[in-house]
């Protein structure tokens, strides 16, 4: 019997032609098209169909999470939004991550973002049932877990606290009534509309909290000593406010972004004024005293009235307001205000010098007694060249207008030492005392 050759396998090769050059009315009609559909920073998509050929595919049981990051308002007004963009790409790098890992990787449909501040993971999934492994729920907690974990990680806890993270979930079967695109765009909206409303409950919530503070007066002054650089000699101190302990008012951002957004500010600055001149520690002295106030507050009526700049006065001979930065600032208007200030003898410092909107010009046109340097200057500045050169550049200034520089967020020994170089002679940081609510006099 003849034997029977065997044939090698078929491969199928599909060739791809060279793309055809594009005019430069394709290469603009395509990059127009690549930026409605493709975010810029997170390099997701961001319109529910990038791809054409699947805008009209059924989907039998679709599966939505939504992931959403929650700010409060003023978020980016006070830390930009480079910071913000970064928070998106720590989110979204995640989020990949951890859904090529999930057990529902094999659903995957795609990942997606909102344009805003949300991110869509969509699956293909099959019919649901129990038994079935772990649940949609579960993933979306696990999901918004560790966005927050690794938001933690990623930015430490002063901005992360001006922001939460929500997640929805849900699966919608099909109906071939409707049409494919719209059924998916549909659900896409109930994910959002769910995760929304329980925002809403939550900044509700927060809002009655806040008057239940205010109401009861529940905020606590803790004092910081700010020190002569070389011989840790204190020199004043700064009066900081601290909420309930044990409910997020305990963090002074999330205090103060809350009345914020609830049109609460005068309200909430002028009890925290009452609460550190109400028991300024003895040991405090004679000794210098900052105290933060905002524009909105050094504007109103009730504190430029002479009896209360009066009562100040009476409560601590020697009173700096500072003013930050980063706070936007009418300097046309804002001159009759210091005017006033300083003629019922309170001095005037700059905060967070170096990060805010106005730079120079804030320094310029306020002239203060005091210029305190932001800590994202400060911090590691010894391998910093450009941030040694600005902080040189701040102390020039401020001989020349006679300002006393004072360097914040000072952490480490080498930080100390760096600005001692360059001619700082004060400070304040971790490294020479924490905010603490009792004041010794060995301070």
């Amino acid at each position: 019997m003849k034997q029977r050759r065997s044939t090698p396998p078929v491969r199928l090769i599909r060739t791809i032609p060279d793309p055809e050059p594009e005019n430069s009315e394709d290469t603009v009609a395509r990059l127009r098209r690549d930026r409605v559909i493709y975010d810029g920073v997170t390099g997701l998509p961001i319109h529910p169909f990038d791809d054409p050929e699947r805008a009209h595919e059924r989907i039998a049981h679709l599966a939505v999470i939504y992931l959403q990051i929650g700010k409060f308002f003023g978020f980016e007004e006070l830390y930009g939004w480079e910071l913000y963009d970064r928070v998106l790409v720590v989110v979204s790098q995640g989020l990949r991550a951890d859904v090529e890992a999930s057990r529902f990787a094999p659903h995957l449909y795609s990942i997606r973002y909102s344009g805003s501040d949300g991110f869509y993971v969509l699956y293909s999934m099959p019919a649901p049932g129990r038994g079935r492994g772990p649940s949609l729920e579960n993933e979306a907690a696990r999901l918004q877990g560790n966005a927050v974990k690794r938001l933690r990680t990623a930015f430490g806890g002063t901005a992360v606290d001006l922001m939460t993270v929500h997640a929805s979930s849900l699966v919608a079967s099909d109906n071939p009534r409707v049409r494919s695109s719209r059924h998916v765009v549909r659900q896409l909206s109930e994910a959002v509309k769910i995760v929304s409303q329980r925002q809403t409950r939550e900044k509700l919530d927060l809002c009655v909290q806040l008057k239940r503070v205010i109401g009861q007066k529940q905020l606590r002054p803790a004092f910081q000593p700010l020190r002569h650089l070389a011989d840790d000699e204190v020199i004043g101190w700064e009066a900081l406010i601290r909420g309930p302990q044990g409910t997020p008012f305990e963090r002074p951002n999330v205090l103060f972004a809350v009345a914020q957004e609830n049109d609460m500010e005068v309200e909430l600055e002028t009890l925290c004024l009452e609460t550190i001149f109400r028991g300024l520690p003895r040991a405090i002295g004679t000794r210098r005293l900052f105290v933060n106030a905002s524009c909105t507050l050094l504007r109103h009526p009730v504190f430029l009235d002479e009896r209360n700049l009066t009562a100040i006065n009476r409560s601590h001979g020697d009173v700096v307001i500072e003013i930050s930065e980063k706070e936007m600032v009418d300097y046309s208007s804002f001159g009759d205000i210091l005017a006033t200030v300083r003629g019922a003898g309170l001095k005037i410092a700059i905060d967070d010098a170096g990060s805010g909107y106005s730079g120079l010009e804030a320094i310029l046109n306020l002239r203060p007694d005091y210029i305190k340097v932001a800590d994202s200057l400060v911090r590691r500045l010894e391998t910093d060249p450009i941030k040694r050169e600005i902080i040189t550049s701040l102390a020039s200034i401020g001989r020349r207008i006679e300002a006393t520089l004072v360097a914040e967020g000072i952490e480490r020994e080498e930080e100390r030492e760096a600005l001692i170089e360059l001619g700082v002679e004060y400070g304040q940081g971790f490294l020479l005392g924490r905010p603490a609510f009792q004041v010794s006099a060995r301070a």
